[in-house]
């Protein structure tokens, strides 16, 4: 018995070092996962920014002048689908209806820029993000459809889920919706805030992923560590074998 628990000792030892290792490197791989990502979704609305930041240039001028640059505008940068100029929470212009007389809902805006709709009247079942800047009394929004946003975060090829939040409203690479219809991203969980735009990333593992990697390294060390036990257990009961002898010939 004593050889038998001599031999297990570093196959126990070494397994849960194993684990040790597989969640520390886990608890990396999505760190460094939720900078990237917002780096890579903070680029995708500076695009955004930039865009309403010429277009607002225009907002104080009528809008059969400004309408061939704002339509110049969108052709300009692929991720805008539309431009619209608001003065006072009315849109009078539009890159889809021309000169126009629209109220513009406040709605929820993150830090009064940033919101995600399921859908409008232009884009009925095709959800979008609005980026809206102000100049009182004027204003300037960009509309992008959802998927640039979806296809950044498809870029990532790793094991781990990744969700945006803007407000209540949650993005995520095959979805989106509210958070009762969040992906699984139960282990080892994460939260960081993009500094400039004020969103949120939520990054974490489906449930079961963590035994999985474990097993799958277990597999790996599993007939090293037997080897090394097997030796271990070997040279202890020799150790013992030999003690034995010297006391029995005393």
């Amino acid at each position: 018995m004593v050889t038998l628990l001599i031999g297990l000792a570093p196959v126990v030892c070494g397994l849960l070092v194993l684990s040790f290792q597989v969640d520390r490197k886990q608890q990396e791989t999505i760190e460094v996962t939720s900078r990237e990502a917002i780096y890579s979704i903070d680029r995708t609305i500076q695009s955004l920014h930039e865009t309403t930041s010429h277009a607002l240039w225009l907002a104080g001028r009528p809008c059969e002048e400004v309408l061939p640059e704002l339509r110049h505008e969108v052709v300009k940068q692929p991720n805008v689908r539309s431009l619209a100029l608001e003065q006072q929470g009315n849109i009078f212009c539009s890159t889809l209806y021309g000169a126009t007389d629209i109220t513009f809902g406040q709605g929820d805006f993150i830090n009064g820029r940033l919101r995600v709709d399921p859908g409008s009247p232009a884009t009925p079942g095709s959800a979008i993000l609005l980026y809206r800047l102000q100049s009182a009394p004027h204003g300037a929004i960009a509309v992008a459809n959802l998927k640039i946003l979806q296809d950044e975060l498809l870029g990532f090829q790793n094991a781990v889920v990744l969700t945006l939040q803007f407000g209540e409203r949650y993005v995520w690479a095959t979805g989106h919706g509210d958070w009762m219809q969040l992906p699984n991203q139960e282990e080892n969980t994460l939260k960081l805030d993009s500094e400039r735009f004020g969103y949120t990333v939520h990054a974490g593992y489906a449930a079961g992923e963590s035994w999985s990697v474990i097993r799958q390294a277990m597999h790996r060390t599993l007939p090293s560590l037997l080897l090394v036990g097997i030796m271990t257990s070997a040279a202890g009961y020799w150790g013992l074998f030999r003690r034995s002898r010297s006391r029995s010939t005393e």
